[in-house]
């Protein structure tokens, strides 16, 4: 079985599904969107695993495989709902997934109006990125209007738009991950920001630790993962009140820090579902 693992950025978690795959005993091919064009050309692959980190080359990428006739993971509905926030919450209010509430402005004057709606301190980040770059806890007027200021400078109408939602302090001062391979929850971890920092992600030194599913949990992760299409895929989730709340969706997910935690052998799991699903 011929597959192709895609990429932009060779990250650990790349490093790992490499090794996995080959592993498995797949003939593993390498293509790094930064140096190598891609076509429409028939290719000889029976399966693409897309892993960029830019949101875009991964859709673009996915949807030009698809068209093509390979499978790829994810697919490139599931990375474009997962990859802009607007499209992933209007997805989940659609069937009744909680998710904190938010407000979308698309100008300067329309963040102002909402900072009235919703009471400060709030959070207000563009509706794509990750790592949680232009995501910021905004707790007076000075600040928001520095912020618009800022991103009224940015040349794209995504980087203009601003998610102004409500700052959800997480049950534990910390948030929840949860991975899935399929309809399948592999486990959860607790992330909890690191000294000095509200954010919980990995990537700015956020820690992590099991977390113990619950049925509660696992449904509304299942039924996330079911709305959005994906079949490898991480949500994350605040709790509130006793009470889940769907924060954001991953579909070119990182899992160090959840292999760290749960000493799950992620790619290995994620190399042999997508052998079996070849199989069939």
């Amino acid at each position: 079985m011929a597959i192709e693992i895609v990429v932009d950025v060779v990250r650990l978690e790349e490093k790992l599904i490499i090794e996995a795959f080959r592993e498995a005993g797949l003939d593993v091919t390498i293509v790094n969107l930064k140096n190598t064009p891609i076509t429409w050309s028939d290719l000889s692959l029976d399966a693409s695993i897309i892993r960029p980190i830019s949101m875009y080359k991964a859709v673009y990428t996915a949807s030009i495989r698809e068209s093509t006739g390979i499978y790829t993971v994810n697919n490139s509905r599931s990375l474009l709902v997962s990859g802009d926030k607007i499209l992933t919450l209007s997805v989940l209010k659609k069937v009744g997934i909680p998710f904190p509430e938010t407000i979308i402005a698309f100008s300067g004057e329309a963040v102002l109006s909402a900072s009235k709606i919703i009471d400060f301190p709030f959070v207000d980040k563009p509706p794509v990125g990750s790592w949680g770059r232009l995501v910021t806890l905004v707790r007076d007027i000075g600040t928001l209007k520095s912020i618009i200021e800022h991103r009224e400078m940015m040349l794209s109408q995504s980087m203009k738009t601003h998610l102004i939602q409500r700052f959800i302090e997480s049950d534990g001062k910390k948030d929840i991950r949860v991975l899935t391979i399929g309809d399948h929850v592999v486990g959860a971890v607790a992330r909890i920001p690191n000294d000095g920092e509200w954010r919980s992600n990995v990537a700015l030194g956020g820690k992590t630790e099991p977390y113990k599913l619950d049925e509660e949990l696992e449904e509304i992760v299942l039924k996330t993962v079911k709305e959005v299409g994906g079949e490898f895929m991480a949500i994350d989730l605040f709790v509130s009140d006793g009470r889940y709340l769907v924060n954001e969706v991953n579909g070119v997910p990182e899992f160090k820090g959840f292999m760290k935690a749960l000493k799950i052998n992620v790619p290995k799991l994620l190399a042999k579902y997508v052998k079996d699903k070849l199989k069939k």
